[in-house]
C-alpha cells in the first residue's frame, strides 16, 4: 500500500527519480566502514512532511548511522542533505575536534556517479527532483 500511496505522490508531484535502489546502497556501503560515517545527515522522504531530524545544523550535535539506521526502503527518499562534518571526541574535558569532510565525500560520491548539489556547505543527494536542471546549475 506504502509503495501505490509512494507512485501516487511521485507521479501527482511530477518528480523524476535521479537515484536508485544500487546507488543508494553503494553510497551507505561507500560511507558506513569510514569516519565519515560520523557526518550528520537529514532525509526526507516522499511521503513525509517534515525531513527527519528536521533541523541540520553544525553546532547540534547529531548523530548519523549509515549502517543500521538507513532507511529502507531507499525508493522512499526523495532527498538527503549530509553536512559533511565529522566531530572527534577528544575526552571529557576537551571540545571534539572538527573535520571538514566535504572533499571525501566529493570523492565518493564522482566514483559512484552520484548527481548532487551543495547548498552553502550542505550536500544535498537527491532521489527524486522536479527539474534534473539543478544538477547543472550546481557547483559540483
Amino acid at each position: 500500500m506504502d509503495r501505490q500511496k509512494r507512485l501516487h505522490e511521485i507521479e501527482k508531484r511530477q518528480l523524476t527519480s535521479v537515484m536508485n535502489k544500487t546507488k543508494w546502497e553503494g553510497l551507505r556501503r561507500a560511507v558506513a566502514p569510514t569516519f565519515l560515517s560520523n557526518a550528520p545527515y537529514q532525509i526526507k522522504c516522499v511521503l513525509e512532511d517534515t525531513p527527519s531530524p528536521e533541523f541540520l545544523s553544525k553546532t547540534a550535535d547529531l548523530s548519523s548511522d549509515w549502517d543500521d539506521g538507513f532507511p529502507y526502503p531507499t525508493a522512499s527518499i526523495e532527498w538527503m542533505r549530509v553536512l559533511p562534518i565529522v566531530k572527534e571526541a577528544r575526552g571529557s574535558i576537551m571540545e571534539p575536534e572538527i573535520h571538514d569532510v566535504t572533499d571525501e565525500f566529493h570523492h565518493i560520491l564522482r566514483r559512484l556517479k552520484i548527481p548532487f548539489v551543495m547548498e552553502g556547505e550542505i550536500i544535498c543527494i537527491f532521489g527524486y527532483v522536479r527539474d534534473t536542471g539543478i544538477f547543472e546549475r550546481g557547483e559540483n
